[in-house]
């Protein structure tokens, strides 16, 4: 009846833990400990041992191995005769193992640690004789749960715990472990199929384990990044959650810091069946008393969400009245990809910027020394140089020296980019250390081939790809860009108009994928793909004429004077945009409300 009794009890039959580090093993060991020696009632009878009871061996309850990684294992232990012939062995291996809990003497131990030895061996034979893989019967031999310093290649719960049909609970919270540096790629890209992601972080394959080793409705409780929720590299995660471990809870604590971690962190519990609604909330700002309970905080700030409205490409955690003004915006427009006619274009790749990007200087020195120079030279804007209804130019310029340039007709430029050359070249083969990377371009031609190279000689609108928000302007002076920004040919001041107002900003907060909170500051991706789906509200001529006027004035005002006061302008676009895409007075306190 104490709480030492129970505690021992859910120990021995309810808890068990694997971590690949052996010192992680021992520390969750002397943690389990500490826990029951709490619960201890000393006394004054020696007979008693004075009341103290002794504490259980916890080496077959909490393992060092590598979770992600499992045993490769043949039909033939699903048939009758594999059954016959590994039961009795696994049968005897639990009653050592639960043996070896409760021993009290060195001799009982080494006793108990002698027929598991004994029984391994018997069970690597069985196994060899059953057409097992080599390598696999000759693991289950040789891994001893005993060995405190070792941590074994693989994990398997039925070999390592006798749990053969699932856990009811798994908890963790898995390594943060950026792609790039994750060490044994090839074994994880053979684990896990169509599932890896060369570029994915490691603790993704955690989740898609934790969801394989639940039985059907067990539950899965992560404490981990956010990134997956947003990052290009977790869409194979979000499709298998949404599927088949669908989120019961859903807390993204952001920057808040409240585990003092550099990475944004997340509370995942989901369900092995798949749901239909969840709770959710995002915390905002920085930590303090409330999200020291993140039950309570789901509780008081919650919001209900259906599965379904987690966008494959990417989550955003939005209570119901945002998903409706969303819904109402995406009903009441054409899509982008439609109103341009497929014309959504990335800047310029040069594979080598030290050496086509020039200063002003360096523009003045070429043209002096040759001036059909000035044919291939045009300025230049990078991402960072675009701003909301005006460009920020820095005096950059970009030689524009594109597919089947006659470069021997331009003698100062071909001077200046042979300095660059070995840099320039394209790889010839894997490995190499200069050149840029593999094509039929040649040395001193734009990496990317540029098609559409007449879109930049036309008017055109210009947006970032990257930002705390849409960031467009409509550019006449015929400016070439970076890969950091994408244009729509065209002078459509009444597109701009509404790419750059508040209802397409809280559109673009809920559907672009980002890599942070978006109403937190977060920095959003506006790349082709999920801007094609933006939606662009019909309007009658004299309302499209009207919008584009109020747009030319304030790109007008903004590029003379950045400081320039043009809040009256912004809030008549926003008004008209709003009645555009139908929104009610109530919603559109609901959106301004929501954004930062």
């Amino acid at each position: 009846d104490s709480d030492f009794g129970r505690k021992l009890y859910l120990i021995q039959n309810g808890i068990f833990g694997v971590d690949v580090q052996p010192v992680a093993c021992q520390i969750a060991k002397l943690r389990f400990f500490i826990s029951l020696v709490v619960e201890q009632r000393a006394n004054d009878s020696a007979a008693d041992n004075y009341g103290i009871r002794p504490l259980p061996n916890l080496e077959t309850r909490f393992v060092a191995a590598d979770t992600l990684i499992g045993l490769q294992a043949d039909g033939a232990a699903n048939g009758e005769l594999g059954k016959h012939l590994i039961e009795p062995i696994e049968s005897h291996l639990r009653r050592v193992r639960e043996g070896y809990f409760n021993a009290r003497t060195r001799q009982e131990k080494l006793d108990l640690r002698k027929q598991d030895d004994e029984l391994r061996a018997a069970l690597a034979g069985v196994l060899k004789d059953l057409g097992f893989p080599q390598e696999t019967a000759a693991a289950v031999a040789h891994w001893d749960p005993y060995h405190q310093n070792a941590s074994a290649a693989w994990f398997d719960a039925e070999w390592m715990f006798g749990i053969a049909d699932g856990f009811d609970v798994v908890i963790g919270n898995p390594p943060y472990v950026r792609g790039e540096k994750i060490p044994g790629k090839a074994r994880l890209r053979a684990a896990y199929g169509d599932f890896f992601r060369g570029t994915a972080d490691l603790y993704t394959y955690f989740f898609r384990r934790g969801a394989d080793l639940l039985r059907p409705g067990g539950l899965l409780c992560f404490i981990t990044s956010n990134k997956f929720m947003r990052a290009d590299y977790g869409q194979q995660l979000r499709a298998f959650l949404k599927e088949h471990a669908s989120p019961r809870l859903l807390l993204d604590l952001g920057r808040t810091g409240t585990f003092d971690a550099t990475v944004r962190p997340c509370i995942v519990l989901a369900d092995r069946v798949r749901q239909g609604m969840f709770r959710a909330a995002t915390v905002r700002g920085p930590a303090g008393a409330e999200t020291s309970d993140p039950a309570g905080y789901l509780n008081r700030h919650g919001f209900a969400m259906r599965v379904t409205d987690l966008a494959d490409a990417g989550w955003s955690l939005a209570p119901p009245e945002w998903q409706r003004i969303r819904a109402k915006i995406e009903a009441a427009g054409q899509p982008l990809g439609e109103y341009v006619n497929g014309k959504l274009y990335r800047g310029i790749t040069t594979g080598l910027n030290d050496a086509f990007v020039i200063d002003t200087a360096t523009r003045d020195r070429l043209i002096a020394a040759d001036s059909r120079s000035a044919d291939l030279i045009r300025p230049w804007l990078r991402g960072r140089d675009v701003r909301r209804w005006r460009a920020d130019w820095d005096g950059l310029y970009v030689i524009f020296s594109r597919r089947g340039t006659p470069i021997e007709r331009y003698p100062a430029i071909e001077a200046h980019l042979s300095r660059f050359r070995p840099d320039l070249e394209p790889k010839r083969r894997r490995g190499a250390k200069r050149g840029r990377k593999p094509g039929s371009y040649r040395w001193f031609e734009i990496q990317d081939n540029i098609a559409y190279y007449r879109a930049f000689d036309q008017p055109k609108i210009i947006y970032s790809a990257i930002g705390r928000r849409m960031r467009a302007l409509v550019d006449t002076e015929n400016r070439l860009t970076n890969n950091k920004c994408f244009l729509l040919p065209g002078d459509d001041r009444y597109l701009l108009a509404l790419l750059n107002s508040k209802a397409l900003d809280f559109y673009f907060r809920l559907a672009m994928p980002c890599l942070d909170d978006p109403f937190g500051g977060g920095d959003m991706e506006f790349n082709a793909v999920f801007m094609e789906h933006t939606p662009i509200a019909p309007a009658p001529e004299p309302t499209k004429r009207g919008l584009a006027a109020l747009a030319e004035q304030i790109q007008t005002a903004r590029q003379a004077d950045p400081a320039a006061e043009t809040t009256a302008l912004q809030h008549r676009i926003d008004q008209a945009v709003y009645s555009l895409y139908g929104l009610n007075a109530q919603e559109v306190i609901t959106l301004e409300s929501a954004l930062p």
